[in-house]
């Protein structure tokens, strides 16, 4: 896909969309999932707190004595993660005294213990209490601990967002998958909409048609009234040059008629002088005419290029010398030349019919290389003279009536269809039309 394309756009809003989504969700379960398993943490820790509150009894001598093991076998294991200490505060004091533990903690020096940090200096969670308990009118002051590991935290955790981004990555491209499938139903009528206009271009077709979404229809119907609109004034324009070239022969033929009743008065430069300008008039208006019929050079018809010759063949065998000529068409059956059928026999009538007027004995048309290739073997134009052929209505042999004309009207035609034209020496001897009309 290209970079500036719609669906690319769509596609790369869409994964940022559903990347951010995704992060959002994984963070926020991640949030909620920690916070529910410290709740369970700490509520085992107050319930081993607890146990061991109720584990406390006070000797006949005034000591504080643990009576049963807790629960959690843990506790008996040392360096298991899962401690307990008891500290005895002396009276009107926070001093701690006569320090009871678990046998978790071994023989780990009291000093180096603490509710945030174990005996390997690992990091705990705690849960503690302070208590006092009567005893012969006395009160002793007990300040209860009992920590776990923070792994029972951490492990949990670290193993839940391992899988929350692989399940999430997962979610991630199955999302986008689909949002691919989205935008390809989404974008198909403007697919259709292009095939439409495709159409346009080759002529199959003067409007868009088909059931389009209503946010499509308003284009495409602005864009049929645009269409509608430009064949109209096509087809103005190609009656207001017809009715001008056809209003203008009347005149035209009068203007000669008189010409030559001048002649007759033997003003012979004046008459040859109004018939020249007659003339070049009518030549003008001539192609004025054509150029009117011709197409607007937007289709890419695919009209048989040989059924095309052969059909001019057959008029020019009607014409003078086309009977004596070899008429050959070359032209592969299956080869077609991307012009209007009108537009192709106008080229062809204009080119072979040239190549009648100077050929000794043979006219040939051929295709080779993507090319039309017509050929005669007439005198030939000379290499020097062989530009001044593409002159706008130039004839180089003014005794035969219509050579320049013909010639422009295929240089109009090759204009509007952007097709290459080249002029050149036949092998025959005379003059060689080549046409590109392929890639």
């Amino acid at each position: 896909m290209k970079a500036g394309s719609l669906r690319l756009r769509l596609l790369i809003a869409a994964a940022i969309a559903i990347a951010a989504a995704l992060i959002f969700a994984g963070l926020a379960l991640t949030a909620l999932y920690e916070q529910q398993v410290r709740n369970r943490v700490m509520q085992e820790l107050e319930n081993d707190l607890l146990q061991l509150l109720g584990a406390i009894e006070i000797s006949k001598t005034g000591e504080v004595v643990i009576v049963r093991d807790l629960a959690d076998p843990r506790f008996d294991q040392p360096f298991s993660g899962k401690y307990w200490r008891i500290e005895q505060l002396g009276p009107r004091t926070s001093t701690s005294a006569n320090l009871l533990r678990s046998r978790s903690l071994w023989d780990t020096d009291p000093a180096t213990i603490s509710a945030n940090f174990g005996p390997e200096n690992e990091v705990l969670l705690s849960a503690e209490r302070s208590i006092t308990i009567k005893h012969n009118n006395e009160d002793i002051n007990l300040h209860l601990t009992v920590s776990t590991h923070d792994a029972e935290i951490s492990s949990p955790i670290a193993y839940f967002r391992n899988q929350l981004v692989l399940y999430l990555s997962l979610i991630g491209f199955a999302l986008t998958a689909a949002a691919w499938l989205q935008v390809s139903i989404g974008l198909r009528p403007l697919q259709a909409l292009r095939r439409q206009l495709a159409l346009l271009g080759q002529s199959h077709a003067n409007r868009i048609e088909g059931n389009f979404p209503t946010e499509v229809q308003p284009l495409v119907s602005e864009f049929n009234e645009v269409l509608d609109m430009r064949d109209k004034s096509l087809e103005r324009a190609r009656h207001r040059a017809g009715d001008l070239a056809h209003g203008l022969m009347t005149p035209l033929t009068i203007l000669s008629a008189i010409a030559r009743d001048v002649g007759k008065k033997h003003l012979d430069k004046q008459s040859s002088e109004i018939i020249e300008q007659v003339e070049n008039m009518r030549l003008h208006v001539e192609r004025g005419l054509v150029r009117a019929r011709l197409a607007t050079g937007r289709g890419h018809d695919k009209t048989p290029l040989a059924e095309m010759a052969n059909a001019v063949f057959a008029t020019l065998r009607r014409l003078p010398k086309g009977t004596e000529l070899l008429l050959t068409n070359n032209v592969p059956g299956d080869v077609t030349a991307p012009l209007e059928r009108n537009d192709l026999l106008e080229l062809l009538g204009n080119l072979l019919d040239n190549a009648r007027k100077h050929a000794k004995s043979e006219v040939r048309i051929g295709y080779l290389a993507n090319s039309i290739v017509i050929e005669d073997d007439g005198p030939g134009v000379p290499d020097d003279e062989l530009q001044a052929i593409r002159k706008r209505g130039r004839r180089l042999d003014e005794k035969d009536r219509g050579f320049g004309l013909g010639l422009a009207i295929v240089e109009d035609i090759a204009e509007l269809y952007e097709l290459e034209l080249s002029y050149g020496r036949s092998d025959l001897g005379g003059l060689q039309v080549t046409l590109l009309i392929g890639p």
